[in-house]
């Protein structure tokens, strides 16, 4: 699915009045500093550190799979010991990366690596969302069933986790599944979450297990005959 549909897709589903934005604390972004700050990005990859080794600022790929296997503050943080903070700054707030917004958003909600600021984290959070970043979605609708920094609005955090599924996050079809057996969205839904779930391949212990049980109470809610289709029907996930 190109990008063109992924984000009518969310205008379609997703109020607009969800999707406003609070004003940044920055001033605006000219086109020439994203320009200049794609240029030090790219002569950051060459760089020799005095000891001789590399410096290895994260790709966007990298960073996708560090979030989707969650493990943003563990690799950030820890393992990095947050040497590459102004790097993910300058690709969520002058770049403007999704992946790098998300990330960014996140580390300012939780104060990781840089002094806790929950509303601009939210901010780009929501304007990583905005860009069809999957992972977002599914962190908003955390938010909104919940109430984190946001009012609860069940509505909207189903629509958010539902996209976040369709978009191929495997946590967001974990987290999908997981709501529909909590009574969210309706039983029309249950053939297209399990088949999600049953071929996709997880590979931590958690998200294992997890998926396990969700699957299984989702047969108990599908026909047999469903599931047996569903079980042996390619999808091209």
């Amino acid at each position: 699915m190109g990008k063109g549909r992924l984000l009518a897709l969310l205008l379609v589903i997703l109020p607009c009045s969800a999707m406003a934005l609070q004003h940044s604390s920055f001033d605006p972004v000219t086109s020439s500093q994203a320009k200049a700050a794609e240029e030090q990005i790219e002569a950051l990859k060459d760089e020799v550190k005095p000891d001789g080794t590399n410096t290895e600022v994260y790709t966007t790929e990298q960073l996708n799979r560090i979030i989707e296997d969650q493990m943003l503050f563990s690799v950030v943080h820890d393992h990095d010991r947050c040497q590459f903070t102004p790097d993910i700054e300058d690709r969520a707030r002058l770049v403007k990366i999704p992946a790098f917004m998300f990330a960014w958003g996140d580390m300012l909600i939780n104060g990781v690596c840089v002094t806790k600021d929950q509303d601009l984290g939210l901010d780009y959070m929501k304007k990583a969302a905005q860009s069809a970043y999957a992972p977002a979605l599914e962190r908003l609708s955390f938010y909104y069933e919940n109430g984190y920094f946001v009012a609860k609005n069940r509505k909207l955090s189903e629509r958010y986790m539902h996209t976040s599924a369709v978009l191929g996050s495997k946590t967001g079809r974990l987290g999908w599944a997981d709501m529909l057996i909590r009574g969210f969205g309706s039983p029309s839904m249950y053939e297209e979450a399990y088949s999600w779930l049953y071929h996709s391949n997880y590979t931590d212990e958690y998200s294992r297990l997890k998926q396990q049980y969700l699957e299984k109470e989702l047969q108990k809610r599908m026909p047999p005959n469903v599931v047996a289709r569903d079980q042996e029907f390619a999808y091209d996930y």
